[in-house]
């Protein structure tokens, strides 16, 4: 066998030494690129699995909007639900239905300043006046004494015998006469009723019904069947009676 010599040695040397570097260089080069790829690929993962979460919590937080904006709904349903509720109970609520039965005007011939004062305080008490059904009506009861303790003032009337005189609430006949013509309008039964001694003429004749507190009275039974409410009222030239039937359907 030839030996070699020293110079094919260190040739054979530096030959192998290349090999193994060239080796070396693929082996470290293919290894970066492994780990690069892992790498990239555990950060692509780990974005995925973090999108994936936010996704997650996303979804439940639409989800969660979803429920609340359902559960809303369902609120304004039910409180719709309570509004129609009061609605049909309004429905059903009875309203009060007014009909006109009675009504009569009187003239004011005599406009004496004390006998206007004096009908147009007995008015004021006289109004409003509401007389429940199958109830009797008191003229008197209603109106009160007629005295000037009572803010009443001096004014002409009849005695018995027809002359006339200077009363104390002179005038407020014309009230209770008025108020008689109405009743008969409305056909309510007349209970008590006095004529006056002499003619009056701002109601038709036999048409008049005279008051005296304590004596003379005026009185009608509401046998309308519903409940009956006096509106009166007057002016400087006349006294108006309207009887409003109340009826509850």
């Amino acid at each position: 066998m030839k030996k070699e010599s020293n110079g094919e040695k260190i040739v054979l040397t530096i030959v192998i030494i290349i090999i193994i570097s060239t080796v070396a260089y693929v082996i470290y080069t293919v290894f970066s690129s492994n780990k690069a790829f892992y790498t990239n690929e555990n950060t692509d993962n780990n974005s995925s699995t973090e999108n994936n979460l936010n996704n997650t919590q996303n979804s439940n937080d639409q989800n969660n909007t979803t429920t609340n904006n359902n559960q809303k709904d369902q609120n304004d349903i039910d409180n719709m639900n309570v509004d129609i509720d009061k609605i049909t109970d309004n429905s059903n609520t009875k309203q009060t239905i007014e009909t006109e039965i009675g009504n009569f005007t009187s003239t004011l011939y005599d406009k004496d300043e004390n006998r206007v004062y004096n009908i147009g305080l007995a008015i004021s008490k006289l109004n409003g006046t509401t007389v429940k059904n199958g109830e009797e009506f008191s003229f008197n009861n209603t109106i009160g004494p007629m005295d000037e303790s009572h803010g009443y003032k001096e004014a002409i009337g009849f005695d018995t015998n027809g002359n006339k005189i200077k009363i104390s609430g002179g005038g407020i006949c014309q009230i209770s006469s008025t108020l008689y013509n109405a009743v008969l309008m409305a056909n309510l039964e007349v209970t008590e009723r006095h004529p006056h001694s002499r003619r009056v003429y701002y109601v038709p004749k036999d048409k008049d019904a005279t008051i005296y507190y304590g004596s003379l009275n005026f009185k009608f039974r509401n046998n309308s069947g519903s409940d009956v409410r006096i509106d009166a009222s007057n002016t400087n030239t006349d006294v108006t009676i309207k009887l409003i039937k109340l009826e509850n359907k």
